[in-house]
């Protein structure tokens, strides 16, 4: 299919559960096409605001990821870049959407506090009622799927970028994608697991974690409270588990107090979206650089990395030697100075915390889980697991089952 008509199909498809519309622009922004009926109405400039000035600032900085495009309070549009080479042919957008029940709400009484005439007001309304409501979560995804039919490449949400912050209020809310809470423990501790690590790959993780949930479920009324009170719990959570991986505590409660300042001085969706990427980026950098201090030496600290990164691998000391260029005798060796215990010590510890999470967080088979972490036989792993945690992993999931 053609750009457009993967356009049309995805635009179609979008239509079965919301009514958004897209419009494409000339690289100078004029319009050349929307599926909007009533663009040309007289209520267009309200709810097709200015954004010039933030669409061709990001371009002029090379930006090619979806671009949420922060414009009237909780009035969010998507927009995306159709390149030929490295010259801009088109610039899509799709949109509005709110992305909290009480977006529309605010948006009124934004929009009272203007002089419009009666006509036009009743007019922007009736507009307003049409607008969908669309969780944040699925909005993004919605983003991703959008830039693959204009660009044919596949990203995932933490690609996407925010406009910078305007003084107006832009509130959002963070909605879970199902009414259960079923897997969202077992994905925290391993986006957790990560940050303790160091592990710059930690988004894959957020990823996996926020399709299951975006934040805090409670109704607070207000959707940027709502997102505020979620990167707060977040924060908490990054900052443990920093001092957990190596990082000084009083660094980490130092940061804690900072961010949390900024977090509440943030006054749009697009700032708390930026300030969460610095304040994981941030921890991320300091516990790799506080595990680089502890006297373990680079080459060993990845082979650690790497096996905690991949707990269902088989894995092969033999491997390791070679991955690293030194002898197998002298990996092991090295390895149990530095570690405190053997390689295949440390490879059974690893798969056995990662066991505990399975038993915890999920209702996978005792063999199942056996199979799945690459023990041998079921008795090997039960008697594995009883060694190391001092209880059998039936009665290990009978007391710590938390779905």
């Amino acid at each position: 299919m053609t750009t457009n008509e993967q356009i049309s199909f995805f635009n179609d498809l979008i239509c079965c559960n919301y009514r958004m519309y897209l419009w494409s622009y000339s690289p100078d922004l004029s319009l050349l096409h929307t599926t909007c009926p009533s663009a040309n109405s007289s209520c267009e400039p309200v709810l097709l605001p200015d954004y010039t000035s933030a669409l061709l600032g990001y371009i002029t900085r090379g930006g090619s990821m979806p671009f949420i495009l922060d414009t009237l309070p909780g009035l969010l549009y998507t927009a995306t870049f159709e390149y030929q080479g490295a010259s801009l042919i088109r610039i899509h957008i799709m949109g509005p959407a709110f992305t909290g029940k009480n977006s529309h709400l605010l948006l009124k009484r934004d929009l009272d506090q203007r002089d419009y005439s009666v006509r036009l007001r009743s007019l922007i309304f009736r507009q307003l009622e049409q607008i969908p409501i669309i969780p944040t979560s699925q909005l993004l995804q919605y983003a991703v799927m959008f830039h693959y039919c204009v660009t044919n490449v596949r990203i995932t949400v933490t690609d996407i970028e925010y406009s910078p912050e305007r003084n107006s209020s832009d509130p959002d809310e963070l909605n879970l994608i199902t009414e259960e809470h079923r897997g969202v423990w077992t994905a925290e501790q391993a986006l957790m697991k990560m940050f303790r690590e160091g592990n710059p790959d930690y988004k894959k993780a957020l990823e996996k974690s926020t399709l299951l949930s975006s934040g805090v479920r409670f109704d607070t009324g207000d959707s940027i409270r709502q997102q505020k009170s979620s990167l707060l719990v977040l924060l908490t959570l990054c900052s443990r588990a920093a001092i957990e991986g190596g990082l000084n505590p009083s660094v980490s409660y130092t940061l804690n107090d900072s961010y949390a300042a900024q977090i509440e001085d943030c006054k749009t969706t697009s700032a708390l979206a930026s300030l969460a990427r610095t304040i994981m980026d941030d921890y991320i950098r300091r516990v790799q650089q506080a595990r680089l201090d502890s006297g373990i030496s680079p080459q060993i600290q990845t082979i650690c990395d790497y096996i905690n990164m991949h707990p269902k691998e088989r894995f092969s000391i033999a491997g390791f030697a070679k991955r690293i260029g030194y002898t197998e005798y002298y990996f092991s060796h090295k390895f149990k100075q530095e570690i405190g215990m053997s390689i295949s010590e440390y490879i059974r510890k690893v798969k056995i915390e990662h066991a505990c999470l399975l038993l915890e967080g999920t209702h996978m088979g005792i063999q199942e889980i056996s199979d799945e972490l690459g023990f041998t036989s079921r008795s090997y792993f039960s008697s594995s697991f009883q060694k190391q945690i001092g209880i059998s992993p039936s009665e290990y999931r009978r007391k710590n089952l938390k779905i």
